[in-house]
């Protein structure tokens, strides 16, 4: 049967959540000092994109310095800190719901991302409130709300990006999430986390190539660099994606992969010779995350997305032709506002001629405050019908993997597998490998033999059991999880 790994999996590498036992807590509870700040513990919940995944270890990093712990148990907290998305109204519903409970229980609440951030009026009287370029003040604002204080951090200034090198709990040791650029350039009618995030503003060059060094030092294996749309970097300080990904990737030592963030066609578009390179370098999967949303130049119009169906293409067949075994992912929004049949079906030939090995189907969601919000929708029963049909389509292939089987690949492993008992692995084109948890270990770059291929996986057996790739350096070959955080006061896992 093939296994239960279906959108990627929820690896932890060794770190898993603490829970305390209610005598546990009592003690502690009643200890001498334990209304000092530091002492207490706070429950931490992210939900989104990576960038966000990044915020979160950001501020659980820093809170643990201070002596906080940090934990996943909803009842053994002392305060909550929920970092939210605004991306889907079904996000936002989810973060709401959990911001309700856990007010429920009388203790001090705080709020971060995209949803508050893009949304400053909407009923934040009763909680404090971290905004998207506040992450570094993360301490103060739970000390005060622990004192039963409320602050609300929401000034946005382009000169005030949070530092990179702030304290980090990763929540999979052997993965960096590095942020490259929060906002964006563009104005897509249906988005709201511009509202959140606000114009492009990229970190230095410098600044992301030093992060880089340092984490590889602390034995990482993976780095994922993320923004809102990691192919407008650097536009607002004189630079561009090429030259970042050219300067990262020249720092890497064997064993050490990169994998891109999503990018928006046009900014690839004016670099496509320079991503052909950068995604042929053995230290960089070849792997693309790039948005189609719709295979209708009018909608595209519509949805101010700034790119043709033909600049999608001429991307996707450049990189297909030049970059042996890519893996392209692309997104699709059905029933956008006025989206007729016609168009609709224009997406569905589309993505049968291409086959993308990923595919992420969206229902279009209204949200407040976006033109889209003001347009008329298609009716629910047509929009749950087209991606129904959709993802018909998507799922009457599974072939993506299937020319991998009987090859010999190198695998970097990382991951835990979400049937908690399987590791997981990436090849070179980011075809996602499981693996017997007794023939390797997370943190190796392995050899391994294809056996199965299935829609989501392909399933390997090790011929080079545990072996880090050639040239890589003992220090960072050992199967022990790298330092997540500098404190040796760290309480709790994460």
């Amino acid at each position: 049967a093939e296994p239960a790994v279906k959108h990627g999996l929820v690896g932890c590498g060794d770190i898993v959540p603490h829970k305390e036992s209610h005598r546990k807590q009592r003690l502690r509870k009643s200890a001498v000092g334990y209304d000092i700040p530091g002492a207490q513990t706070v429950f931490l919940k992210t939900f989104g994109c990576s960038h966000n995944s990044s915020d979160s270890e950001y501020m659980a990093g820093q809170l643990a310095e201070y002596g906080y712990g940090i934990t996943e148990d909803f009842d053994s907290a002392d305060i909550f800190l929920i970092n939210s998305c605004t991306v889907k109204s079904p996000s936002e519903a989810h973060f709401r719901t959990l911001v309700t409970r856990a007010k429920d229980t009388g203790k001090p609440v705080v709020v971060a991302g995209c949803v508050p951030q893009g949304d400053r009026n909407a009923g934040w009287d009763d909680v404090s409130v971290i905004g998207v370029q506040h992450i570094d003040r993360v301490v103060e604002v739970v000390e005060q709300a622990l004192r039963g204080n409320r602050v609300h951090l929401l000034s946005r200034d382009k000169r005030r990006q949070p530092g990179l090198d702030l304290p980090k709990i990763r929540r999979n040791p052997w993965i960096e999430i590095i942020p490259i650029n929060t906002g964006c350039l563009n104005q897509c009618t249906y988005c709201k986390t511009k509202h959140a995030r606000g114009q492009l503003s990229s970190w230095p060059v410098a600044e992301i190539v030093s992060r880089v060094q340092s984490v590889v030092q602390q034995g990482v294996k993976e780095i994922w660099i993320t923004s809102e749309d990691t192919g407008a970097y650097g536009r607002d300080i004189g630079s561009n994606i090429a030259e970042l990904l050219r300067a990262i990737a020249a720092c890497l030592p064997q064993g050490v992969m990169l994998r891109l963030g999503m990018t928006n066609p046009p900014y690839i578009l004016e670099h496509l010779d320079a991503m052909v390179e950068v995604l042929n370098h053995p230290n960089v999967y070849s792997f693309l995350h790039l948005p189609l949303q719709s295979a209708s130049d009018r909608v595209l119009e519509v949805m101010r997305r700034e790119y043709t169906v033909a600049d999608f293409c001429l991307v996707v067949d450049t990189l297909r032709e030049k970059v042996p075994g890519i893996n392209i992912a692309t997104d699709v929004i059905c029933g956008f506002p006025s989206e007729t049949e016609e168009e609709f079906e224009e997406t569905l030939r589309l993505c049968q001629h291409y086959k993308f090995p990923f595919l992420h189907i969206s229902q279009f969601y209204s949200r407040p405050g976006t033109p889209a919000a003001r347009m008329k929708p298609v009716p629910t029963s047509m929009v749950k019908e087209r991606s129904r049909k959709l993802t018909e389509v998507f799922e009457s292939y599974s072939d993506s993997f299937a020319s991998l089987v009987g090859t010999a690949q190198q695998v970097w492993v990382t991951e835990r597998a979400s049937d908690g008992v399987n590791l997981v692995g990436h090849t070179k084109t980011y075809a996602q490998v499981i693996l017997d948890a007794d023939e390797v270990s997370l943190g190796t770059s392995t050899l391994v033999s294809i056996v199965e291929a299935h829609k989501w996986s392909v399933r390997g057996r090790v011929l080079q059991s545990g072996a880090p790739s050639p040239g890589t350096s003992p220090a960072l070959t050992s199967h022990k999880p790298p330092s997540v955080c500098p404190s040796a006061r760290l309480r709790a896992l994460w």
